[in-house]
């Protein structure tokens, strides 16, 4: 049980390195919900919202949507989840990120839109 959603705690969202920062955005946690609703499939968040000095440790970009509580990075354990989940991902959010280990997905509309990417 979340304290956000259903399935989703504000704690799973605080920033990785402690420091306390969790402002993660409600309506991106709507979204992942109604997602892994439909689907079915439990979402593991390996990164939520980052601190400016967590950001640069990941190597993060200066203008990561992470800081700003619109990112999260999900883990994707195999191919067959990660199939089923880009294609409920690909309907309800306009940025995509694919790494080799999690889908990165989020709602900031200062920057491009409908776009999706590969991580290195």
């Amino acid at each position: 049980m979340g304290d956000l959603t259903r399935n989703f705690s504000r704690a799973e969202f605080a920033c990785k390195c402690g420091c306390g920062k969790a402002d993660i955005s409600l309506q991106l946690v709507r979204m992942l919900q109604e997602a892994r609703d439909t689907i079915g499939v439990p979402f593991v968040i390996q990164s939520g919202i980052r601190c400016a000095k967590h950001n640069a440790a990941e190597g993060g970009e200066k203008n990561s949507a992470h800081l700003q509580g619109l990112a999260v990075d999900i883990l994707c354990p195999n191919s067959q989840t990660r199939y089923i989940m880009l294609t409920e991902f690909i309907r309800r959010f306009p940025r995509i990120g694919i790494g080799a280990t999690f889908i990165h997905v989020d709602i900031d509309q200062t920057l491009p839109q409908k776009v999706a990417w590969l991580y290195s």
